[in-house]
């Protein structure tokens, strides 16, 4: 039934908490693909009056790289064995950027934690997770950070 799966991180340790589900869906669904996700939202046009536009394409192009670290670093954590793990960045609004590569990419699972970074990429109930929730074409796994054991 699910041949791919999109798991959306921010870099939060809440975000973190689908791990173990993740694993978990995997192994018992032989899941062949799993996409580890990372939106870098785009600054402000404000930023580009005050950092210039050379500023803001290295801010974002050195947040892109930090992002691609980030999930190598967690495809290195979930060890998922024969199943192909790729990493995707994208520049744009999360909640838009995950919706357009659900459907542009046969994505049939989402899985994402209900909480997520506080602050310029708010991932909470209510705003990103809500709206791809609420959305997506393909069926959402979300996962309550109460079910997760934080360092």
């Amino acid at each position: 039934m699910y041949k791919k799966m999109l798991v959306p991180l921010d870099t939060s340790s809440f975000a973190e908490c689908v791990f173990e589900h993740v694993k978990e869906i995997v192994t018992a669904r032989g899941i062949r693909d799993v996409v580890l996700f990372g939106v870098i939202e785009p600054l402000r046009p404000a930023a580009t009056a005050y950092f210039g536009a050379d500023g803001v394409k290295e801010a974002e192009a050195k947040a892109k790289e930090s992002m691609l670290h980030y999930l190598s670093d967690a495809k290195e954590k979930l060890s998922l064995g024969a199943s192909n793990v790729s990493t995707v960045v994208l520049l744009g609004e999360p909640a838009a950027e995950i919706l357009k590569y659900v459907e542009n990419n046969g994505v049939d699972l989402v899985v994402m934690s209900t909480h997520g970074r506080s602050g310029v990429s708010k991932w909470l109930l209510g705003n990103t997770v809500e709206r791809v929730l609420r959305r997506s074409s393909a069926p959402v796994f979300l996962v309550p950070p109460a079910s997760c054991r934080l360092p």
